[in-house]
């Protein structure tokens, strides 16, 4: 009876321990997709009927499809790094292609790798090249690019790229301007071969990946006038994006065929959108009207994310990592503005917090982007613009002040005439005028404008400082002084 006891006992002993191996969950792998100038409104889960988009329709229907996410920064750069450190970039600090992250941030790959993660990134274009300082944390970061953005112009040919960021403004301006008409991005066919050769010769254990595909982003023609420009731009979009569509399906599968759907967690998103015309303008970057910041926003995770789910609160690209921490078991990250999505699709969802999204770009304040102002005496006066604002579900406040160029070692003042001509504050209802062209409500409603603009401010906060980290190498400061670019 004594033995049979103690057996008894070993055997329950044993049985747990196997049953908590068996029960404890796998630790999900992430992959983040992240597909460059990508409108919400041009996919087919999305509503747009024109759309041929079966693999990103079939991603959504498998997981939560967020209708009103936004970003915080209308073009890419500092966008992604929003993105990878969960703040926006009021507070991480990056403005311009003249700065780098701060390396005493904390991003998203740095967290999983202390976690154990195994991190890589497979990048589509220069405006992530690991010389902004988006590589950090990751152990691997493919951002080998094989085509120009920018053609039909005075090439520079066969001259090197220096390597490195420089602190000299125009040394930087020139390392820009080569790279742009060398190689400056690879095509999503290219993106899709890479990102599955890394996946399949992946090392043992969980991983983080992150992909970047170039997707529907324009393609720059000089030989070509500003309207024909325009033009190719609107009338290719919807076929750029078919495109895409097909690479990112052709990467999903072979997920699938790996073997790993059930144990990683998903994420499909753009850094920004784009303006087909609307405001007159084409393009991104400049502006902050929705076409440029709504995104769209794709959520799989089998077993830990509900599938076939359309959330309709209001969310932010800042909540992508800490939703990722979230879902991974991983503690919450110090010092973020976003918060995990979670709560929105919950049942108990209607506890989740209101939430507006906080938006600025700089884009204008640089030299290339910088817009007229009419002074006596100097025809073709400039002046660099900032433009911040704040968006709810109803409301989205624009604040639009003239701002020192920051591509400019010295910087030339600001005229005096430039704010009564530049400056403005634009009130929209996005209920009533989803379209953002009437701008009356600020007279209307200035109990609104008077609240949203504390919220701008109090979003903002203390501006943060990205880094210039690295200066050109003497070798490469030589081969600039051959070209006659530095004396």
């Amino acid at each position: 009876m004594r033995w049979n006891l103690v057996i008894i006992v070993v055997l329950t002993f044993l049985l747990g321990v196997v049953g908590r191996l068996v029960l404890r969950p796998t630790r999900l792998n992430v992959v983040l997709i992240t597909i460059d100038t990508q409108r919400a409104d041009r996919l087919g889960c999305y509503g747009y009927a024109k759309a041929k988009t079966p693999n990103l329709d079939t991603f959504a229907s498998e997981g939560v499809r967020f209708t009103n996410a936004f970003c915080d920064v209308t073009w890419t750069t500092p966008s992604m790094a929003s993105v990878m450190t969960g703040q926006y970039a009021a507070h991480h600090g990056m403005r311009s292609t003249y700065q780098q992250l701060n390396p005493s941030l904390q991003t998203l790959a740095e967290i999983l790798k202390k976690q154990g993660y195994h991190t890589a990134a497979v990048i589509g274009s220069f405006p992530l090249d690991s010389v902004f300082g988006l590589d950090q944390g990751f152990d691997e970061y493919d951002d080998r690019f094989t085509e120009p953005i920018v053609t039909g112009g005075d090439v520079i040919e066969h001259q090197e790229v220096p390597s490195t960021f420089s602190q000299n403004v125009d040394e930087q301006r020139l390392f820009q301007f080569l790279k742009a008409q060398g190689d400056a991005y690879r095509p999503d066919d290219q993106v899709s071969d890479a990102a599955i050769q890394w996946l399949n010769n992946r090392r043992r254990g969980p991983f983080f990946l992150w992909v970047h595909y170039f997707g529907p982003h324009e393609l720059a023609d000089t030989r070509l006038s500003f309207g024909e420009q325009n033009k190719r731009i609107i009338d290719g979009y919807d076929g750029d994006v078919e495109r895409t569509d097909h690479e990112v399906g052709r990467f999903l599968n072979a997920i699938d065929q790996a073997g790993l759907r059930r144990e990683t967690l998903v994420i499909i998103h753009a850094d920004h959108g784009q303006s087909l015309g609307e405001h007159d303008y084409v393009g991104h970057g400049r502006r902050v009207y929705d076409p440029t910041m709504h995104i769209p926003l794709l959520m799989r995770a089998p077993g830990r994310v509900p599938s076939d789910r359309v959330v309709n609160d209001l969310v932010r690209n800042i909540d992508i990592l800490p939703t990722i921490l979230d879902l991974t078991g991983i503690a919450p990250a110090r010092q973020v503005d976003g918060s995990s999505m979670r709560p929105t699709w919950e049942a108990d969802r209607g506890k989740s917090p209101p939430r507006e999204a906080y938006v600025e770009t700089y884009l204008s304040a640089t030299d290339a982007f910088a817009e007229p102002v009419s002074i006596p005496g100097q025809p073709d006066a400039r002046v660099g613009i900032r433009r911040r604002g704040v968006r709810t579900l109803q409301w989205k406040l624009v604040v639009i002040e003239p701002w020192q160029l920051l591509d400019y070692s010295s910087p030339p003042p600001i005229p005096p005439e430039a704010e009564a001509q530049v400056g403005r504050v634009k009130l929209f209802n996005l209920i009533d005028n989803p379209e953002e062209d009437d701008e009356r409500l600020v007279v209307d409603h200035p109990e609104v404008v008077a609240s949203l603009r504390a919220k701008i401010e109090a979003l903002a906060g203390a501006q943060g400082a990205a880094e210039q980290r690295r200066d050109l190498s003497d070798a490469d400061k030589e081969r600039l002084r051959g070209l006659g670019y530095m004396h």
